[in-house]
């Protein structure tokens, strides 16, 4: 790792920036398309986009060690909910049947911001690049679709765990959240889910990287046959600069393998690009 006040080559940038927790002040704008496939009569027919403004920022850093904080929030244009006796979101899909309910149909929310996502950790990089942070993942009632949220504060323990080697950086990310609070009256069911938020990047040369981020989630609350869904994932993304600021761009594709059986998402397209800011920690 760079001593304070020395620039950092594209390369170890790159290499640095596959942990979603790497010590950089950046900013990202995510796009992502979705299409959707499930036993419920029209789920193939479902498509959704959604914007995604997130940042991570590092607080003071001693011998390699500090705290990061990561935060998402996401704005979606549209989002298929099923409306039977009320309107059942992709979440809620999992729990209950809206069929059970009699005869329903689709119909897209207008756009709206989601709940968002907060995790703060402790830990760092060792001499030898091996990744060790630990700490919490929240989700906030922030969702500005106040019929079709969760309603709840989520939060769970975090463990991030990985490698940077010559050749790139791999590694994930293991949490569990679980509700605690809930807003008064709206008789939200229970959440708890266990994810694994995974990480790969081999590095080929000049900024350039194959990439891949699936998040692998399992619902402890849902019923049998949709509690899992496992993608696989692909990707590339370029280092380069904006003058002297480092800039991260990338596409990935992911195909869900294993899907929940009523309704799932089928494919995911995503783009995004990551303005790297200088900070006291990290000269860029």
């Amino acid at each position: 790792v760079s001593t304070q006040g020395t620039a950092k080559p594209d390369t170890q940038i790159a290499t640095e920036m596959t942990n979603p927790l790497a010590v950089y002040t950046s900013f990202t704008y995510r796009y992502e398309h979705r299409t959707f496939k499930g036993d419920i009569a029209g789920a193939s027919e479902q498509k959704s986009d959604s914007h995604v403004f997130g940042a991570v920022i590092p607080f003071r850093q001693v011998d390699g060690q500090g705290f990061v904080l990561r935060f998402s929030l996401p704005y979606m244009d549209d989002e298929s909910i099923y409306w039977a006796d009320r309107g059942y979101p992709q979440w809620l899909i999992r729990q209950q049947d809206p069929r059970l309910q009699g005869d329903g149909y689709w119909n897209d929310t207008h756009g709206h911001t989601g709940d968002m996502m907060a995790d703060i950790v402790y830990g760092g990089v060792d001499d030898n690049g091996f990744i060790l942070m630990y700490g919490l993942k929240n989700r906030f009632p922030t969702s500005s679709d106040t019929s079709n949220a969760r309603q709840q504060w989520v939060v769970g323990p975090l463990i991030n765990v990985g490698q940077h080697a010559h050749w790139g950086t791999y590694g994930a990310m293991f949490s569990h959240i679980i509700d605690v609070v809930e807003k008064p009256d709206k008789g939200t069911p229970d959440t708890s889910i266990s994810s694994i938020e995974a990480y790969f990047s081999y590095a080929f040369g000049n900024g350039w990287q194959i990439i891949s981020n699936p998040v692998i989630q399992y619902d402890w609350e849902a019923d049998s046959g949709n509690k899992l869904t496992v993608p696989l994932a692909i990707g590339i993304a370029k280092t380069t600069r904006m003058g002297r600021m480092p800039l991260r761009l990338a596409a990935e594709f992911q195909k869900n393998v294993v899907t929940t059986d009523r309704f799932d998402s089928d494919m995911l397209l995503t783009f995004s690009i990551t303005p790297v800011l200088p900070n006291r920690y990290t000269r860029n």
